[in-house]
């Protein structure tokens, strides 16, 4: 009863029994209200309320236990200034950021408390254990404390996921919407079904969060809700939702395929995985394109200690994770098996591997004698390309090679190299072990790969030739394309390499893998500061700014680029539509 600010317990005749107002307790505060609005009672006679961002605990005695379950708001380095430097009456002025609110409240027979908030960070259901901490399926984590000198990135990198949200996230007209969960409820097998208001769709998940069936929508007809409020679910599985604009409950009966799907994960999660398998085969048989079927599949396999077809499976459900772990029990098989065989191929890849270094040194070095002991040599594109080997170990060197003898370094060279970038970065997406690659092979765009791996590089050399031409620079423009050509180096010599030593490495392992790609941009950027330094000779701080400004000058060329397309279209258009109107006149 929240307009009387109380509880009220009725018999199953409506008779009334107690009510459970505002507790007394030293633990509130005096402008504490209690206005419930949604509640559970558990087994134990204890009630959880919910108010705003948390949930109230109260005993059968109307005594206070305490808070559970607020949303981690994350850390945010402007309430640590506010805190530090701000007068009382600044901080009274600020507003203060809130967690996310609590909708509606649900408990299973178990006493587990599932709930639909407003969180849009982490995950909009959540799943809440003994001590309010959400254990159900999360979007992302939330950064708690902040460390200032945290070098995480360089053993992080961006890998290709299957995107997660609760509900959708575009209406019927494409627009962009937030996913408003009115109610939650959970059966007796833990199938969480939920209602949302914008799109007016019922979804059902299990017990990981896996979407097993979405249905409903928004219109007056049958099956669709106006602004649907409430939903419950009863030991059939029929679910009953109430409108709140139509006034009226409509009852929706499970059909023969989501009971399958019900049976399906019910095994499974009781751990009858044999039976599990035959019936997400039977759900296949009648819907092979159902994607949690697959999934279902290789988690029964993976139960089985079937790694490799578990693998298969994993990657049919587009689960880079999953296909990760199982390759790990897979791969420690193989290797036991078969360690000698194992052994042997380790020991000729470390050969292999040394010999690739060696082979890049000696012909770094040969390259770069050849600039030393001939001035009447005539330096031909393969000198050129030896020459840019030196760039790793020795890059002011061969910078200021670049510029002694910028009549014998040959653009073509520069050429030759932007390519063999490009042709690394294709070998890389085909090659890379699939739980590490950094984008779905069956999403890319060869055309989209080549500007992004080559604009940036080209846009530089335009960009920092302009700047250092105002600014008294040395270098020419093709000094400045070779430079950069040259500086893309450690991207061919590190990423061909890498693609092939991924596919013996899982998800999990990635830490050494991302550290060596990471360190290799960081070592190609710091080529781009070094190039802009020794072309020009610049000191130091001179260099530090003909960068910032030349990295502005990339940011004006892509905006007047994309000004300048967006504009060629609307003028075809234009163009178009006068031609149309002539022919039908004319016509």
């Amino acid at each position: 009863d929240t307009g009387n600010q109380r509880i009220v317990h009725l018999s199953p005749t409506g008779r009334f029994v107690e009510e459970f107002t505002r507790p007394d307790s030293e633990l509130l505060r005096d402008t504490f209200t209690f206005e419930p609005t949604k509640l559970c009672i558990t087994p134990t006679g204890y009630m959880y309320v919910l108010r705003g961002e948390n949930i109230l605990i109260l005993d059968a005695y109307n005594n206070f236990r305490g808070y559970m379950g607020q949303t981690d708001i994350g850390f945010r380095l402007l309430d640590v200034l506010l805190r530090i430097f701000a007068s009382d009456e600044q901080k009274r002025a600020v507003h203060k950021r809130k967690a996310a609110s609590y909708i509606n409240i649900a408990m299973d027979e178990n006493g587990m408390i599932y709930a639909v908030t407003m969180d849009y960070t982490t995950g909009e259901i959540k799943k809440l254990n003994s001590i309010g901490n959400n254990i159900y399926r999360k979007y992302t984590t939330v950064q708690e404390s902040a460390n200032f000198f945290n070098l995480d990135f360089l053993i992080t990198m961006s890998l290709d996921s299957s995107s997660f949200v609760f509900g959708e996230r575009r209406d019927e007209d494409g627009a962009s919407i937030k996913p408003l969960f009115r109610d939650i409820t959970v059966d007796k097998r833990g199938i969480i079904t939920v209602i949302e208001e914008n799109t007016g769709k019922i979804y059902q998940y299990d017990q990981e969060g896996n979407l097993l069936t979405a249905f409903g929508g928004k219109s007056n007809q049958k099956g669709s809700f106006s602004i649907p409020s409430a939903i419950e679910v009863d030991d059939n599985g029929c679910i009953y939702v109430l409108d709140g604009v139509q006034g009226n409950i409509q009852i929706f009966e499970p059909t023969t395929f989501i009971l399958m799907v019900h049976e399906a994960v019910n095994l499974y999660e009781e751990g009858e995985y044999d039976e599990a398998y035959a019936a997400w085969e039977k759900v296949l048989e009648i819907h092979e394109n159902y994607p949690l079927a697959h999934l279902g599949l290789a988690k029964s396999l993976f139960k089985q200690k079937n790694w490799k077809e578990s693998m298969e499976e994993f990657k049919k459900a587009d689960d880079r994770d999953g296909y990760s772990k199982a390759f790990v029990k897979y791969r420690y098989d193989l290797f036991r098996e078969k360690f000698t065989i194992v052994l042997i191929v380790i020991i000729l890849s470390v050969i292999a591997f040394l010999a690739y270094i060696k082979t890049i040194n000696k012909l770094s070095r040969k390259g770069v004698q050849k600039y030393y002991d001939g001035e009447n040599y005539r330096f031909n594109i393969a000198d050129n390309l030896r020459l840019s080997l030196r760039v790793l170990a020795h890059p002011i060197e061969t910078f200021e090679l670049i510029k002694n003898w910028r009549d014998s370094i040959s653009v073509v060279s520069g050429v030759i190299i932007l390519a063999l970038v490009f042709i690394v970065r294709i070998f890389y997406m085909f090659t890379v072990h699939y739980p590490l690659a950094d984008i779905d092979i069956r999403d890319s765009n060869i055309f989209l790969e080549a500007v992004k791996i080559l604009l940036p590089v080209i846009t530089w050399t335009i960009a920092s030739f302009s700047v250092t031409a105002i600014l008294e620079g040395e270098s020419k423009f093709k000094d400045v394309f070779v430079a950069s050509s040259f500086s893309m180096m450690p991207y061919i010599l590190v990423t061909f390499p890498l693609a092939l030593i991924s596919n013996v490495i899982s998800r999990d392992e990635k830490t050494l893998y991302a550290f060596i790609l990471n360190a290799a941009w960081i070592w190609i950027y710091f080529l781009f500061y070094l190039q802009v330094k020794t072309l020009n000779d610049y000191k130091i701080g001179k260099t530090i700014g003909i960068c910032i400004i030349s990295i502005l000058n990339i940011v004006l060329i892509w905006a007047v680029g994309l000004m300048t397309y967006f504009l060629t279209g609307r003028l075809f258009q234009f163009i178009s539509g006068i031609y149309q109107e002539f022919k039908m006149i004319f016509n």
